[in-house]
């Protein structure tokens, strides 16, 4: 199976746009799924660039309802199937950006009126072997920092539409991929191996939501090495600071590799 990032925070040396957002194209034998779609229309653009036909994708899942992950819903054409949990479109506000507005857009009437819509907090089986996540049963402890927006009431949000994304079964293990990891990509990882019933982890990809070298960062890292998993490639919500503590403290146990917009890889 192959993944291209089509939009991600950092930029490559290509002629692929960056944004603030993340949008991943998931290809497995004939079957093709787009995990989130960025902000703005640039995940369309940077697709054109890299030679792929975004019409011949008929599903989109949702990791979680905010607007750096959904936005881009608005640029695309009525047809497809949007999977989402039903929890997406709260109204929520961002801490971090003096409480500007953080949802998505489009309400659910506008999304129904043009998707074909499957909203669901249970896992949801998309193709053979591939899997959207559903609410993520939270075993391990999820701090503050990870909740960075709050509902329309200023209380926390807790943000229980926050699935993850994707996980792929392969005759290897699993490959999860975690958007943003509101969640906790520990929680997110030990979701995709109950649903999937293999412990084996090869990749995790996405965003950790990791922004500092602290104790919940380290804990992460303790995950990595405990579980063996054999790669991890990080971006989006994640510090350059982060990523090199993860590459210097799983050297030898997981391959660590950065996202940035237009990146290819094979698993």
């Amino acid at each position: 199976m192959k993944f291209t990032v089509l939009t991600e925070n950092r930029k490559c040396n290509n002629d692929c746009i960056n944004e603030d957002g993340l949008s991943i194209l998931i290809e497995m034998n004939d079957n093709k799924l787009l995990l989130d779609t960025g902000i703005t229309d640039a995940f369309l653009k940077n697709a054109e660039t890299l030679g792929i036909k975004l019409d011949e994708v008929s599903i989109i899942a949702l990791s979680h309802g905010h607007w750096d992950h959904g936005n881009g819903l608005k640029y695309l054409n009525s047809g497809k199937t949007l999977i989402l949990h039903p929890e997406c479109y709260t109204e929520r506000y961002s801490l971090a950006r003096n409480m500007a507005y953080a949802g998505i857009d489009e309400n659910r009437e506008e999304l129904k009126n043009k998707f074909e819509l499957i909203e669901t907090k249970d896992p949801y089986k998309i193709y053979d072997n591939i899997w959207f996540l559903g609410q993520i049963d939270r075993k391990f402890e999820v701090p503050v920092k990870n909740l960075p927006t709050v509902l329309k009431n200023e209380k926390i949000d807790y943000l229980k539409d926050d699935c993850g994304g994707i996980v792929v079964r392969l005759d290897k293990g699993i490959l999860v991929f975690s958007s943003c990891s509101h969640s906790g990509v520990n929680n997110i990882v030990e979701h995709a191996k109950k649903i999937t019933g293999e412990d084996k982890v090869i990749a995790v990809v996405g965003g950790f939501h990791l922004k500092t070298v602290d104790s919940y960062t380290q804990e992460i890292v303790h995950y990595f090495k405990d579980n063996h998993i054999e790669k991890a490639y990080m971006g989006h919500c994640t510090s350059d600071e982060v990523i090199q503590y993860f590459k210097e403290q799983l050297m030898g146990i997981t391959q660590v590799e950065n996202l940035f917009a237009g990146a290819k890889f094979e698993v």
